[in-house]
């Protein structure tokens, strides 16, 4: 039994050192290529003179290019100096744009919105401004009053119900 296990033994002790004697071989071999020298490429005048030429453009390009760019970067920082600060807080008025829509369009039935209304300054009070196919209209955004009214006084009377007087009026006109 001795014997065997020594003969085991010394065989992997001999596969250990082939294997490192490989590995050493291996990394000499490699490092021997690394060592040689790389051949030298000559290109023809012309064309490294056209390269060279074609490189010379491309940086020029490059640089009027990122001036450009750093120009427009200027202007957007000058232009966002100018800018107002943002609101932090967004007031919140108890008439609704929905709202002041409903009540323009109740006092001047048959008139149709063109743009939805937009909060403005009315003489120092906000208001809505609510555009309509006859005319603008300036709502109160804290009471809903009709503060201002472009749109024709006619078109409340004539829309809807029309009066007895007001039909008999218009019958004579025909005459």
């Amino acid at each position: 039994m001795k014997h065997r296990t020594a003969l085991i033994v010394s065989a992997g002790v001999t596969a250990f050192v082939l294997v490192v004697m490989g590995a050493v071989a291996g990394l000499a071999a490699g490092g021997a290529r690394a060592q040689e020298p790389t051949p030298q490429v000559t290109l023809d005048p012309a064309l490294e003179a056209q390269l060279q030429a074609r490189e010379a453009d491309y940086q020029a390009k490059l640089a009027e290019a990122n001036a450009r760019l750093q120009d427009a970067y200027t202007k957007i920082e000058e232009m966002q100096t100018q800018l107002p600060p943002p609101e932090t807080e967004t007031q919140v008025y108890p008439i609704s744009p929905d709202l002041a829509v409903g009540l323009v369009l109740n006092e001047y039935p048959g008139t149709k919105l063109l743009r939805w209304p937009e909060l403005v300054d009315f003489q120092g009070i906000v208001a809505y401004e609510i555009v309509l196919d006859k005319g603008k209209v300036y709502l109160g955004a804290t009471n809903g009053a009709i503060l201002w009214t472009g749109v024709n006084s006619q078109v409340n009377a004539s829309s809807g119900s029309r009066g007895e007087h007001e039909e008999h009026e218009h019958e004579h006109d025909d005459d």
